[in-house]
């Protein structure tokens, strides 16, 4: 039986599996005869019968069961840790993030990628749009970009942004947020 399933082309005709399955002590032409279920009437069709293979999983809940609420963040971006064995937070991707959006559940969406996440203050210029910066035990506020101290407003934004916006600094591309 093993033979037959060595090229698409020359073995895998009705004959050639035929012979097979009778060398296999099964019925050459699969026909046999069946029982509708339901209405008891026999059927007369061409119907193989044969053993099938099934093996159960030995995935047990006791050992996939994982809850998360507080616990280790990421040093570089602020995030729950991935993962059961360090007790990281519990995956909300892309496909979820969809779900949600197609239900409408804009605070369940927020909540889930960023106030639970990594959400993190920053003060924001609003003459020029550049982050400044805070010194909140001394309640002072300064851009230094266009020297401003008057008209600094507080943002919150998901970390990953601050990071990006670091990033685009570095290479002296100038991200600047409108409030």
């Amino acid at each position: 039986m093993t033979n037959m399933i060595l090229s698409l082309g020359s073995q895998l005709k009705v004959d050639n599996i035929s012979k097979n399955l009778q060398k296999c002590c099964y019925q050459m032409r699969g026909f046999e005869t069946m029982y509708n279920g339901h209405t008891g009437r026999r059927l007369s069709a061409m119907v193989f019968l044969g053993p099938t293979y099934y093996q159960r999983l030995k995935h047990m809940v006791d050992d996939k069961i994982h809850s998360h609420s507080r616990g280790p963040m990421q040093i570089l971006n602020r995030q729950p840790t991935a993962g059961r064995s360090r007790d990281g937070g519990l995956r909300f991707g892309e496909m979820e993030r969809d779900c949600v959006i197609a239900h409408g559940a804009a605070n369940l969406l927020k909540e889930r990628l960023f106030d639970l996440s990594d959400a993190y203050r920053v003060h924001v210029c609003e003459r020029c749009g550049l982050i400044a910066i805070a010194d909140l035990q001394k309640n002072n506020f300064q851009c230094k970009g266009c020297k401003n101290k008057t008209d600094i407003v507080q943002v919150y934004v998901p970390y990953s942004c601050t990071l990006l916006f670091q990033e685009l600094i570095a290479m002296a591309i100038t991200p600047r947020m409108l409030t």
